[in-house]
């Protein structure tokens, strides 16, 4: 495609309007993880029951149109989610964030019937795929105070119960009762726990287990309701290290470029937590850099 893009055409109210592009433009809008259909015609699974932690403009238009004036896109069906959000709602808040960093403290994800079905230090895929496995929603984390404590404090702790997020009990078979559970079965996968922590060694999941870990032995503990969400589309549109949208012939179509989760490519097909930013803002300035070296337009 030679032909630059010229201008965008956007809607101010009922009216639609056209902007010039002076240089070059630039695409940050974001994935597509709000668009049950365009989700599912890459990725069946995801059905529309599945919830949302990503924000509301993740609908994916961007790419559609990119995709109508010859711009390629890959990697389109891998979608992440997110193992640890609110059940109900998708929320992705503080609490929701503490059962991925729990893991390395101790934390241990179980079903309903209180069993433990996961290694808790696998990807969040792993564990995603795991708990939808189970075949019952939702999942949890327990975990006691010493365990926040090292992880986060007790101002956390106080919050998360005043919000009931948390469920606590003094005692696990307290615990047991508050989820709805049998407290024997509780009661079994946590002496079954403790000893794989004390052992160094995890039979039932070959979990690694480390010093950091702390064992379910006192109390109070706790219990966070979790269930996996749509968090990020890895899929988008194809850019080069110029950060220029390349088109389906594989050259880069003049005066556009792409940044964000509305490019593909950048992350494979399973995202490392916290990565999102440094793809955001990396791009983000090499697009901006390079579309302010481009020439004003006639």
């Amino acid at each position: 495609m030679d032909s630059p893009v010229l201008g965008v055409e956007v809607m101010k109210g009922k009216k639609k309007a056209n902007i010039k592009v002076k240089k070059a433009l630039i695409l940050a809008s974001g994935g597509f993880s709000r668009d049950v259909k365009m989700r599912m015609a890459f990725n069946p699974a995801l059905v529309p029951e599945f919830n949302c932690t990503n924000q509301p403009g993740s609908t994916g238009e961007i790419i559609r149109y990119a995709q109508a004036i010859g711009a390629d896109a890959l990697h389109l069906a891998f979608i992440q989610l997110f193992p640890f959000a609110e059940p109900e709602s998708g929320l992705l808040d503080t609490f929701a964030t503490y059962p991925a960093k729990g893991a390395g403290y101790g934390f241990v994800y179980i079903n309903k019937l209180g069993k433990r079905f996961v290694d808790e230090m696998e990807r969040r895929d792993v564990v995603a795929y795991a708990q939808i496995k189970t075949g019952v929603k939702p999942t949890y984390s327990i975990f006691n105070r010493q365990m926040m404590q090292k992880m986060a404090g007790e101002k956390e702790l106080e919050a998360g119960v005043r919000k009931g997020r948390f469920i606590n009990g003094d005692t696990i078979v307290e615990l047991a009762g508050k989820l709805g559970m049998q407290a024997d079965t509780l009661q079994d996968t946590t002496a079954k726990y403790n000893k794989y922590v004390q052992d160094g060694k995890d039979p039932e999941f070959n979990k690694k287990i480390t010093k950091q870990m702390v064992p379910l032995t006192e109390g109070p503990f706790y219990a966070v309701a979790q269930w996996p969400a749509v968090h990020h589309t890895m899929g988008g549109l194809r850019i080069n290290q110029s950060a220029q949208v390349i088109d389906i012939w594989g050259n880069p179509i003049p005066r556009l470029y792409a940044a964000g989760e509305v490019t593909g490519g950048i992350h494979g097909s399973n995202r490392l937590a916290g990565n999102a930013y440094p793809d955001c803002v990396v791009f983000g300035r090499i697009a901006g850099t390079n579309a302010a070296k481009e020439k004003v337009l006639a």
